[in-house]
């Protein structure tokens, strides 16, 4: 038998067992916080997922990083990230080997970096990597888990754009970046005194005199070549750029954040995108990066304002932002004429489809093309023949009713879906367009004269067919039967 434990003795082993209790806890926690943190990066398809060991060696890539990297996963593991996807040293001529042991040997610093890389076939890329140590039971780093993106337009960008500016800085001027020196000791001096008063900073900060009159004791003390160039001064007129970029900061909206600011006493950094007027009138967009320092003597306090133009930044944004909306309409859209094209239609259809079936509805379409538009190109021209196409197009557009669309279908045919519309209704707004068509001079802005008819068919969902495809094809048929009895008219489909 074991010998009896002593009351204090009992008391000791259930301490220690809670406390083995509480380590295998927090075992079990950190390892699933571990787990989740992985299946939430790996989960990202559209971010590379990099684990590797203190020595730098690849431990795994996802498909992601593979597919771009252009390596198997069997062709890294083991591999120094030196060598495969990190190149010894950047263009730049950065040593990013030395890089990489910092990072294994200091994770801690290096929680994001930016870097080049490199592919299998020695194409450089930039990438943008988050990283996160994962340590062993001892507190010794087990491995890392890096998350990156490919980040190389913008790098490119931000570098064509910095080499542009440098040559703008070193044909105008020695100073690279436009800065405002300010001293606002005496501001931090009186908000000091209103703190130890009792008084309330928020309460300045809310009334719009109050902080008007406490900016005022923020005084200008320099102002670099830079500056005075971006907001287009003569030397003469540095007072009135100084003038307009305290208008830029605007004390009713970045006021109250300097007041705080200097009255934390602590080193600060505001940042704010505006637009500005400049002495000569053009308009600039800038960015702008408040530091406000306490200093280390008395109450001095110190504000350094740096403004970059970001003009042209933002105009290739925004034509980016255009390119890529112009590419969403072309994907749905047809470039002749800007009707909607076919991928379109038939989505659409099977779309209508579906709803008719789901709630008993129906729909027309109507199958057309225009008559003996050969003699057309014939006699005006394959290039005069795209611009009736254009204004048949716009003919066709004008004469529908709300909800409905048209479709450039191939060549001359065009085709209009009527969602809700009845065989009659949908018969009606086919003699609309047809009249119209009929009616219209085309070439007219060429000095010519085109006049056109058109032939019609009209087919309805479900009465005439019973998926899109037939549907399309009965409006075919009801248009073919029209051409072969005279052209210029609306035809109907035939149910069955």
């Amino acid at each position: 038998m074991a010998p009896e434990m002593s009351p204090a003795q009992l008391r000791a082993e259930a301490d220690r067992l809670r406390g083995e209790v509480a380590v295998l806890r927090e075992a079990v926690r950190s390892l699933s916080t571990s787990v989740g943190e992985q299946r939430d990066l790996v989960s990202n398809i559209n971010s590379i997922v990099l684990r590797w060991d203190p020595e730098g060696r690849i431990l795994y890539l996802n498909e992601y990083g593979q597919d771009f990297f252009g390596y198997t996963l069997r062709e890294l593991l083991g591999r120094s990230v030196v060598g495969t996807i990190v190149p010894q040293t950047e263009t730049t001529g950065r040593d990013l080997a030395q890089l990489m042991h910092d990072v294994l040997r200091e994770p801690g610093r290096y929680l994001s970096n930016e870097n080049e890389n490199m592919r299998r076939d020695g194409e450089r890329v930039w990438i943008t990597w988050r990283n996160r140590p994962v340590l062993d039971e001892s507190g010794g780093l087990r491995e890392i888990v890096s998350t990156g993106i490919d980040t190389t337009t913008r790098k490119r960008a931000e570098e064509a754009l910095r080499e542009s500016e440098r040559r703008y800085r070193v044909l105008f001027q020695s100073t690279p970046i436009p800065l405002l020196e300010s001293d606002a000791s005496a501001l931090k001096k009186h908000l000091d005194e209103v703190l130890a008063a009792g008084g309330d900073v928020d309460a300045i900060a809310r009334d719009p005199d109050a902080l008007a009159r406490c900016l005022a004791l923020i005084r200008t003390t320099d102002w670099n070549a830079a500056l005075v160039e971006l907001l287009e001064a003569r030397d003469d007129q540095a007072l009135d750029a100084v003038r307009v970029l305290a208008e830029a900061v605007g004390v009713g909206r970045a006021g109250p954040e300097i007041l705080r600011a200097v009255a934390s006493g602590q080193i600060t950094s505001l940042e704010r995108e505006t637009s500005l007027h400049t002495l000569r009138g053009n308009r600039r967009t800038v960015e702008m990066q408040a530091t406000i320092v306490p200093g280390h003597e008395e109450s001095l306090s110190r504000i350094l304002l740096v403004v970059v133009d970001v003009t042209a930044r933002k105009e290739a944004e925004k034509a980016l932002r255009a390119s890529a909306e112009n590419f969403q309409f072309l994907a749905v859209h047809d470039s002749l004429t800007g009707l909607y094209n076919t991928r379109y239609l038939f989505e659409a259809l099977e779309r209508l489809v579906e709803d008719a079936q789901a709630k008993a509805g129906r729909f027309s379409v109507v199958f057309m093309d225009l008559d003996r538009f050969k003699r057309v190109v014939d006699h005006h021209g394959h290039l005069n023949g795209s611009r009736v196409i254009q204004e048949v197009a716009s003919t066709i557009r004008g004469a529908l009713p709300e909800g409905a669309f048209a479709v450039a279908y191939a060549g001359d045919e065009f085709v209009v879906v009527l969602p809700g519309f009845g065989k009659d209704a949908a018969v009606a707004t086919a003699e609309t367009i047809r009249t119209r068509v009929a009616h219209t001079i085309y070439l007219a802005a060429a000095g010519q004269t085109v006049s056109l008819t058109m032939s019609l068919g009209v087919a309805t969902f479900p009465a005439d067919a019973d998926s899109a495809k037939e549907l399309l094809a009965a409006a075919d048929r009801a248009l073919f039967s029209v051409k072969g009895t005279g052209r210029n008219a609306v035809g109907r489909a035939a149910a069955g």
